[in-house]
């Protein structure tokens, strides 16, 4: 079970509600992210798990939201010629800024500096949600 946190510069106010490094629930692996262009944190998916004969019928975006559920953001319909249920399989994905693929991103893990200012971020002690 995955955990989100909220997280704030003391010197600059910067807040961000990410999961403050590697994180994975049952479908998905999850990266914090900085990216160098916006000067924002993000949560963007590493992997996630499909069935290995399901066409892709929604584009799986490239980051995490808390307040949706990723099974519903991988949600594929399975081939109507399959009878059988297929195996899951893990899809690997490339780290990249969710508001435009072409900014440099690289891996943030806590303790990490603020993206706005460079102070250390403050994590808040308790989890803000937990995610699966």
């Amino acid at each position: 079970m995955g955990k989100t946190y909220f997280y704030e510069c003391p010197q600059c106010q910067y807040q961000a509600k990410i999961s403050g490094g590697a994180d994975s629930g049952i479908h998905c692996e999850i990266q914090t992210v900085v990216c160098r262009d916006c000067r924002e944190l993000y949560d963007v998916f590493r992997r996630r798990r499909q069935r290995a004969d399901a066409v892709k019928l929604i584009r799986f975006p490239g980051f995490y939201r808390p307040d949706i559920p990723p099974v519903i953001l991988g949600e594929s319909s399975i081939n109507p010629s399959s009878q059988a249920l297929a195996p899951l399989i893990w899809v690997d994905s490339d780290l990249k800024c969710p508001i435009m693929p072409d900014h440099f991103v690289e891996p943030w893990n806590e303790p990490g500096r603020c993206p706005k200012c460079g102070n250390f971020m403050e994590r808040n002690g308790f989890p803000f949600r937990a995610w699966d």
